[in-house]
Order: structure tokens, then C-alpha cells, then sequence
């Protein structure tokens, strides 16, 4: 008996031996097994045609790390300590919202937004509680990158304005940079006298305009509370509610939307429709499509009216812009035939608080778009943007998540979700393409009436690691040859993370 328990522990010495060797190399190798993660930057934005220092926070298991971005004129480079990083943002990128993914061989970080504009860009400098500690800004425009980094944070900037100038300041938090907080903007004098504030514009980020009463200095408060509700009842903080206060002379009520390419087309070409006088359907702005329409509801229990022709049978999409770019206007579209009767009428889209309307013409004739606020305010930031045209038969494709995880040797599924529009009839493929000659992705056939019309699996494997990024594309026939390429959240790229299990 004695000689079996001596032999039972010299395994159990051999095997303990055998185990801490084993997690020293693993030690060694940097938990090499381990994903990596990502969830802050900061700053979180840079300025165009500058070289800027920026601090990742996360779980970094291997460092240095491979950099992804959505363009090559933001490059990212790995310094010497883990999670430090350098961002060279070239003289001709373009401004707005950017992306960054972190990589290795066994994982893919989430992807993390970095918004790049054309002011100058600093960082917060603490303490900064204080109105005599404040941070001054010697001038505009600038962008400032600060965190309400702990509880009862408070961030103040102080601000020299002569008498008539306005100072408007934009954040940029929970909408783009997926921040935890709510953060409120006011406006003080150096006695601490709230002047003007501003809880929500675009989203839960504020956004305010302020006309100096008197030459003198100013102090910009920013403070928050948890986007998400909770019991907090006072001033609250984090180490990921980072915000970018951007601070201008001139009103930019759009530009809190940040997406530059349909800002810019926003802006041209469009027909304005002067305040109060297109607000009954006897007067009703002729429109011809397709018809871009800025607008203003400038008083409660008022209307916008369009009127144009349309030819039975014929598709339309008639979309309304408003709370999307900070607009107080809460937007409802309606159709009508030309003696006033309502047709069809939307307000949100799912979780868009904007009108995307799809509308097929019952006869050949004139009808009236009616431009509503669902709770029937105005006044002069009551702006929109309406955009009619009609729409052929067309088809798109989406993606749920920007993230494809899969194990070598292992199938793995990828749904992809089909938006027929206007009676779009035809057979459509659907694979992926960009993967490397490791991975082979089947083919999903996608016909009208049947139970993939809206919806199909592809079924993906791969024989060997990778990482990178890919494209889900669908190719259709009928009526002509049509090409669509996937899109994914928030205009994210679809990543394919292909790891040993």
C-alpha cells in the first residue's frame, strides 16, 4: 500500500512540474490564447494634417498589435509601452467619422470610432473644477478632448467674447463615441450664474449657441449623468465617458450629425421653403422629382406642404432628415390626394426617429407631402430636410454585427437580412468575398415570395487563422445585372476573426 501512495505522489509532483512549466511559457507567449479588447481612445479625434499621441485602453495580452483603419491616410503606429499609440492623420483626409480596429493572431478587437476634424484639437488639462481653474481658450475655432473621469465630475472652459459674439458649442459623447454619459452644456458668468444650457440636440449630445450680453469672459460648464437611468441623483463620471467639445463663432446646427459626405448633400441644390408660406395644401410648394426641400416649422400646430405629380404604379420614397442632425423637430410625413384626404402617413422607423417613407401610387394625378411635428411644436430650430424621388425596383443587404468570429475546422453562420424595395422580384446570390484561399464561403440563393426573400445563412469555414477585413456581396440578374454590397452598422467594415479554438 505504502509504495502505490509513494508512487501516486511522485505523479502528482511530476504533474504539478509539469503544469507550472507550462503556464510560465504560456506567461511567456503573452496569454497569447487571449482576445484582445478595446474600449476607449483618447484623445478619441485628431486634427487633419497632424501627428497626435493616443492612449488605448483595454486588455492587450500581445503588444505591439497590427492596426486596422477604414482608410490609409490615418496611420497607426504601436509605441514601446502597451496601449500607447501614435495616429499620423494626413493632410487630405477626409473630416468626420473614422474607424479603428486592433488585432492579432487570435482575436479582433470591437471596432472603436476616432472622429477627425479641421480645428485645432487639444486635450483637457485638470484640475479644471473651478471657474479659477478653467481652462482658457485663446481661440476659435478649437476642439477641446476631455473625460469626466469620476463621480461629481465637472470640466469648465473659459472664454473671452466681446459684446454680440456668439460662441457655439457642440458635443460629441454618446453618439459617436459610444460613451456611457448623458452630458449636459451650460453657459455661465464668472459668478456662476447659469446664462444658457443645453441637455440634449443630436441625440443625448448637446449643443448650444450663446450671444455674449457684455464684453467679458465666459465659462463653458460641461458635467453628466449615466446615458442609462439609473438611481445616480447627482453629477457622475467614468474612465470611458470621454467627450469632444468643439467650440465655433458661427452656428453649425448640423453639424453635430458628423457625417460629412451627406451633410454635403444636404446642402446642395436643394429648394428652400420660406417660413409660413407653404403651410396650407392650396398653397403648397410645387416640387418636381427628385426634389431636395429644406424647411422650418416656425410656430405650434403648423405644417409643411409639397405638391407633385406622380404616375400610377410608380414608387416613391419620400424621407424626412430632422432629429438625426439635431433638428427639435420630431417629424411626420403624410401623402395626400389633392383635396386633402390622407393616404398614408409614417413617423419613426424602428428605432430612427426619422420618416423614411415607401409609397406606390394608387393613379396617375397630383398629390400632397404633408410635413408635420408629431406634437405639433415650432418654432425657428423646428428645421428639416426632405428628400422625394421616385425609386425602380432595387434591393439591399445588411449585416446585424460588423464582427464575424469563427474557429479554424469549424462552419460557422453568417445571416444576412434582404430589403426588397419597390417590388423587387428578382433572384439575388449572396456570398462574401476578400477572404483569404484558407476560407470558402457557400453561395445563398435568395428568392422573392419564399422563406429566403428577407433572409439567408451563409455558411462560412476556414482551415487556417486570420484576420482582416471582407465583403458581403450580392449580384442579382433581373431586370438588369445589379451589384450590392453589404453595409453594417454605423458604416463599420465587416471583419471575418478566424481563431484556433
Amino acid at each position: 500500500m505504502s509504495s502505490i501512495r509513494t508512487t501516486q505522489g511522485w505523479i502528482a509532483i511530476l504533474w504539478s512540474l509539469w503544469a507550472i512549466t507550462n503556464a510560465c511559457l504560456f506567461a511567456e507567449t503573452g496569454f497569447a490564447a487571449e482576445k484582445p479588447e478595446l474600449t476607449r481612445l483618447f484623445p478619441a479625434g485628431g486634427q487633419i494634417g497632424t501627428t497626435v499621441d493616443v492612449e488605448a485602453t483595454g486588455k492587450f495580452p500581445v503588444w505591439p498589435i497590427q492596426a486596422w483603419s477604414d482608410t490609409p491616410l490615418i496611420e497607426w503606429i504601436c509605441l514601446k509601452d502597451s496601449g500607447k499609440l501614435q495616429v499620423k492623420i494626413a493632410a487630405n483626409t477626409a473630416p468626420g467619422l473614422h474607424w479603428l480596429r486592433l488585432y492579432h493572431e487570435n482575436g479582433a478587437t470591437a471596432i472603436r470610432p476616432f472622429l477627425v476634424g479641421e480645428a485645432l484639437e487639444r486635450n483637457e488639462v485638470e484640475p479644471n473644477d473651478r471657474p479659477s481653474e478653467a481652462n482658457k481658450i485663446d481661440s476659435l475655432p478649437q476642439t477641446i478632448q476631455g473625460i469626466l473621469n469620476k463621480r461629481a465630475d465637472v470640466d469648465l472652459y473659459a472664454v473671452s467674447l466681446e459684446k454680440g459674439q456668439m460662441l457655439v458649442s457642440t458635443i460629441d459623447s454618446a453618439k459617436w463615441l459610444q460613451s456611457p454619459a448623458d452630458i449636459n452644456l451650460q453657459m455661465l458668468d464668472t459668478k456662476g450664474f447659469v446664462l444658457a444650457e443645453n441637455l440634449d440636440h443630436a441625440g443625448l449630445d448637446p449643443y448650444l449657441e450663446f450671444i455674449a450680453p457684455r464684453a467679458g469672459t465666459y465659462i463653458v460648464r460641461v458635467f453628466g449623468f449615466p446615458a442609462a437611468p439609473d438611481s445616480t441623483v447627482a453629477f457622475s463620471g467614468g474612465n470611458d465617458w470621454n467627450y469632444r467639445l468643439r467650440m465655433d463663432s458661427k452656428p453649425c446646427p448640423f453639424g453635430s450629425w458628423l457625417d460629412f459626405d451627406m451633410q454635403s448633400e444636404m446642402e446642395s441644390d436643394r429648394i428652400e421653403s420660406m417660413p409660413g408660406t407653404h403651410v396650407n395644401y392650396e398653397n403648397a410648394l410645387l416640387i418636381k422629382g427628385p426634389a431636395k426641400i429644406a424647411g422650418v416649422l416656425t410656430e405650434a400646430r403648423q405644417a409643411n406642404y409639397l405638391r407633385f405629380t406622380a404616375r400610377a404604379g410608380v414608387n416613391h420614397r419620400i424621407r424626412v432628415f430632422a432629429r438625426e442632425f439635431g433638428s427639435s423637430l420630431d417629424p411626420t410625413v403624410a401623402i395626400l390626394d389633392a383635396k386633402g384626404k390622407q393616404l398614408v402617413q409614417q413617423d419613426d422607423v424602428a428605432n430612427d426617429p426619422d420618416p423614411d417613407l415607401r409609397w406606390k401610387a394608387p393613379g396617375d394625378g397630383e398629390y400632397l407631402i404633408e410635413i408635420n411635428d408629431f406634437h405639433r411644436l415650432g418654432g425657428a430650430d423646428y428645421r428639416f430636410i426632405a428628400i422625394m424621388e421616385e425609386r425602380p425596383a432595387n434591393f439591399s443587404l445588411s449585416l446585424a454585427n460588423d464582427l464575424i468570429a469563427s474557429n479554424v475546422g469549424k462552419e460557422s453562420e453568417v445571416t444576412v437580412t434582404i430589403d426588397r424595395e419597390s417590388d423587387f422580384k428578382g433572384t439575388i446570390n449572396i456570398t462574401a468575398e476578400g477572404l483569404p484561399a484558407t476560407s470558402e464561403c457557400s453561395v445563398a440563393e435568395s428568392k422573392d415570395g419564399s422563406d429566403t426573400s428577407k433572409k439567408v445563412t451563409l455558411k462560412l469555414k476556414s482551415t487556417a487563422a486570420f484576420q482582416g477585413p471582407i465583403r458581403i456581396v450580392a449580384k442579382a440578374n433581373e431586370p438588369t445585372e445589379m451589384v450590392r454590397h453589404a453595409t453594417v452598422p454605423k458604416g463599420k467594415t465587416a471583419w471575418l476573426s478566424v481563431t484556433a479554438e
